[in-house]
């Protein structure tokens, strides 16, 4: 891969995504920064970049403390408003991810789409296909109704229809139908190379990303698409071997992993995501190594003692105020471990396995259930450069419960929960969603009294459950469930749904 290539389109368009006004983001549909007569390959690397920007910081920042990977540190205030689950329709991260896909990444793969049919460039026709219906997935996942079939109609619609969950998914089914149905022309095509920044041109991949993206999306109305599901499987024609991600940042300024550039070089501080409690007593419980991949070592007990080498403590979700200060100093938790040339996941080998072993569970088939489980862990651990072998091994801390469907779905849905912790937070979100696990827990896992000091575990925590957040705004028992409509969309297009007509802890059609 080209890496100046990546460098130079990511400092064109950081400053857009980071600065752009409201005004810019009213019509969805132009983009008047764009020239009309852009190349295809530009607009195709273009797109892969602004997907990769949110998806990389505002779509994984969220997800890691909704899913519980991450906490606000007690001492800081960046990130308490989603830790406490205060989400407005005017919040950076939602709005963020909601403006860079319709006034950024879509209208370039549209226009990419257009070109490439024109002058038969299939090469770019396919790719650029998968990451429309990608990004879709993104937003549908974030906000279930969204402008679909009228989202992307040109200059002049200014108020596009929202379709429903249902149809937006099946919309996107039919995307990756249509690029996986031009694989043999893309092939015959010339490699586009570096200008891949996901594949780096390899139009195999391509389809089975778009296969496995399939899969999923199919995962959400299990008895419905059983068959289609069970085809699939058959094929078994999917992301077994390469991660769908972009790489190739470094440690430089704007050229960095997205949420590395926002939260540990353009902040005043450095100190904001610390470890969740809720991860890090299950690594401890299990000695995971991978608790060190996740975060950093404490240097003091809660007491102001010296901590012992190789410990890791987790704060609780929502408990940035000076009571938890006191509790709880941030010498004595772990910041989280971010790094500049950590890739953008867009979908995993692991959470391939994964999937296929949670659908083998749903059919009854344990053994097959366990094999995709087994290489799924074993890939989620080489992706930090550890063995996961003895894990997985009889009698190993993660060996497969095959005893009956919940107990398979519990080991599956657990493991890839923890797998996709520094990679694909928003995934292991929209997953327990879908499925209940983690399960939703009423206990915080450390102990606290208002008014006096509490440093004692919680006995009645439950080991491996998501955990309240101490100050959030939702009703006792509720958890977030999705984004609030922008005020940027819900402002100016009068078929947006009202701002309350789904409050934030509202299931979605597909979740458990």
């Amino acid at each position: 891969m080209k890496k100046n290539s990546i460098y130079k389109l990511f400092i064109l368009l950081l400053p857009l995504l980071i600065y752009s006004s409201c005004s810019e983001f009213l019509d969805i549909n132009k983009d008047p920064r764009y020239p009309a007569v852009a190349g295809t390959p530009l607009l195709f690397s273009s797109g892969v970049t602004w997907s990769a920007s949110r998806l990389g910081r505002d779509a994984q920042l969220v997800g890691s403390l909704w899913i519980q990977h991450y906490a606000q540190n007690n001492a800081a205030n960046q990130y308490k408003p989603m830790d406490s689950y205060s989400v407005a329709t005017n919040s950076t991260e939602p709005t963020a991810i909601w403006q860079s896909m319709y006034s950024g990444a879509l209208p370039d793969f549209r226009i990419a789409i257009a070109q490439a049919e024109v002058n038969g460039e299939w090469n770019y026709w396919l790719p650029s296909k998968v990451m429309m219906a990608f990004d879709f997935h993104i937003l549908a996942s974030f906000f279930e109704t969204i402008p679909f079939s009228e989202a992307l109609l040109g200059e002049g619609n200014m108020a596009p229809k929202y379709d429903d969950g249902p149809s937006v998914d099946a919309g996107i089914i039919k995307l990756l139908d249509e690029a996986i149905a031009k694989k043999a022309d893309a092939a015959a095509m010339a490699s586009i190379g570096t200008k891949d920044f996901v594949f780096g041109g390899s139009v195999d991949n391509w389809v089975k990303f778009a296969k496995t993206l399939k899969l999923k999306i199919l995962m959400r109305s299990f008895d419905a698409n059983k068959s289609a599901i069970q085809a699939l499987l058959t094929e078994n024609d999917l992301l077994t071997t390469a991660d769908a991600r972009m790489t190739g940042f470094v440690d430089e300024v704007n050229k960095s992993n997205p949420l590395y550039e926002s939260d540990r070089r353009a902040l005043n501080t450095t100190q904001n995501i610390r470890l969740s409690a809720t991860l890090v007593e299950f690594l401890n419980n299990y000695k995971d190594p991978r608790v060190a991949i996740f975060g950093e070592n404490v240097t003091k007990n809660t007491d102001g003692t010296d901590a012992p080498a190789n410990t890791y403590r987790g704060l609780d979700q929502g408990s940035a105020d000076a009571f938890t200060q006191a509790m709880f100093p941030s010498t004595a938790h772990s910041r989280a471990r971010l790094a500049a040339n950590d890739p953008v996941y867009f979908l995993s080998v692991a959470e391939c396995y994964f999937l296929k072993a949670e659908a083998y569970a749903r059919l009854g088939d344990a053994a097959n259930a366990k094999t995709n489980y087994d290489s799924g862990v074993k890939a989620a651990f080489t992706r930090w450069s550890l063995d996961g072998s003895p894990f997985v091994a009889a009698g190993g801390a993660y060996e497969f419960q095959s005893t009956n469907q919940d107990a398979m779905l519990k080991s599956i849905l657990t493991q890839k929960w923890i797998a996709s912790a520094r990679c694909q937070a928003w995934d292991a979100f929209f997953d327990q969603c879908r499925t209940g696990i983690p399960a939703l827990g009423s206990q915080t896992v450390n102990l606290y009294s208002t008014g006096q000091v509490v440093k004692d575990k919680n006995p009645a925590y439950v080991l491996g459950t998501l955990a309240p957040s101490i100050y959030s705004v939702l009703p006792a028992g509720d958890f977030p469930r999705r984004f609030l409509y922008v005020k940027t969309s819900s402002d100016y297009n009068p078929n947006a749904p009202k701002a309350d007509v789904n409050p934030l802890s509202k299931k979605m059609w597909w979740h458990k």
